[in-house]
């Protein structure tokens, strides 16, 4: 995905003119070793499903990416992390992302990749829905499947970031936590971007679907981070849906908007601790 070059001209978004506001949110030119983390996450889920095995392609809905992986300890009722891919709501996929898997089950929790359509095959307001009915899904599910459905938390990276925002304020079931790492919580700019070409939002849309318009999830803890390294639209973005929460920020220092993810894996790092308390693991 390939953003126009860069130039001036007039503003189009606060003071960004086009070029400049496309760039902050290209976030592959903005990283020398993008290519690096695009080749690496799915060699590295590969050979974690190789390991962990897990029940792939599980359905909760009727279209063809309406489907989740499920990897789990061999513990009885285990608590669920549900993880979001990003991807800009257009690319990427949940398979992308098994490695985080490893470092869950180790602990003990259940881990599950979520997938979902992706742009411009579906709407925006679809593919939120799509979201919200995969955890519903897992939730009303959880006996079946012998997870505790009392302890699930959801979390996501980029647009996953965005898409678990949505999924702790829309209806569906109680959580005990919703991490956030790098999300978009404004999508006016992006509606301003070539990203929109795939999404097709117009103003109204991208209101409805902006978290930072939304009221405060009513319960469960919220936590909100983004690497230190990341451009500066979106530390606006945690900024502001901070302030409008009143909830956890963090920035996390010498990551940046691929590195951030393995903070999910990091047994070490403060926020996959932080995810392990919440789960009472």
């Amino acid at each position: 995905m390939t953003a126009p070059s860069t130039g001036s001209g007039p503003p189009v978004f606060g003071p960004y003119d086009q070029a400049a506001l496309d760039l902050q949110y290209n976030n592959g030119a903005r990283c020398p070793d993008f290519a690096t983390y695009m080749a690496r996450y799915p060699q590295s889920s590969a050979r974690v499903r190789a390991e962990l095995g897990g029940t792939l392609d599980i359905a909760y809905g009727p279209g063809p990416r309406d489907t989740l992986d499920l990897f789990r300890p061999k513990a009885a009722k285990p608590p669920v992390v549900i993880f979001i891919h990003g991807g800009y709501w257009q690319r990427l996929d949940k398979s992308h992302f098994s490695y985080l898997a490893r470092s869950w089950v180790r602990n003990g929790a259940a881990f599950v990749a979520l997938g979902y359509p992706i742009c411009p095959g579906v709407t925006m307001t679809q593919l939120v829905a799509s979201v919200r009915a995969g955890i519903a899904w897992v939730a009303s599910q959880a006996d079946a499947l012998g997870l505790d459905g009392r302890r699930i938390l959801v979390t996501g990276h980029s647009a996953g970031g965005h898409l678990t925002a949505m999924a702790a304020t829309g209806p569906g079931p109680d959580l005990v936590g919703a991490v956030a790492l790098s999300g978009l919580y404004d999508l006016e700019p992006i509606r301003l971007t070539y990203l929109n070409a795939a999404l097709r939002m117009d103003a109204a849309e991208a209101r409805a679907l902006s978290p930072i318009h939304l009221a405060r999830p009513r319960g469960g803890r919220v936590i909100l981070a983004v690497g230190s390294a990341e451009s500066e639209e979106y530390h606006r973005h945690q900024d502001t849906l901070a302030a409008t929460w009143d909830v956890e920020a963090r920035s996390l220092a010498g990551l940046h908007h691929f590195s951030i993810v393995d903070s999910l894996a990091d047994q070490a790092n403060p926020l996959f601790r932080t995810v392990a308390e919440l789960l009472h693991l």
